[in-house]
């Protein structure tokens, strides 16, 4: 008799007596006779449903099988299919989410992977941005 494919398979043409799995990247289509591919933002394993990238991870093609990390100076954009600089006043030293710069201390450019420290008889200007000089006194 003849029974359905278990979840993540499927079978092409009639008669047939085994199932197959979908390729990394895919997963099948919903029709039970074939693949799709993963949108950008996802993957999959072999044979496995395409889910979401993991939140520091992106996809930017379709038909990803892994995820991968944005480089230092920049994080994963919020359709995690890309990466956007970190905005002036905001680094990241690792393949992390961009952190406000602390303390006495600025970056003045997007895309930056650290701060850099204000000059003696300077301190940060309030924007992140820059510094200014101290008020007499």
């Amino acid at each position: 008799f003849c029974q359905n494919c278990p979840t993540n398979e499927f079978s092409s043409h009639s008669g047939a007596t085994t199932c197959d799995t979908c390729d990394c990247g895919s997963e099948p289509d919903g029709s039970g006779f074939g693949c799709q591919l993963c949108d950008p933002g996802f993957f999959s394993t072999d044979s496995g449903a395409c889910q979401s990238c993991p939140l520091d991870q992106y996809s930017s093609t379709s038909g990803a099988c892994e995820c991968i990390s944005c480089g230092p100076g920049s994080e994963v954009n919020s359709n995690q299919d890309g990466c956007d600089l970190c905005d002036p006043g905001f680094f990241s030293a690792d393949e992390n989410a961009c952190q406000t710069c602390q303390g006495n201390s600025f970056s003045s450019h997007s895309g930056a992977t650290s701060c850099d420290t204000c000059d003696c008889g300077a301190e940060p200007d309030g924007t992140g941005f820059g510094c200014q000089l101290c008020d007499p006194g």
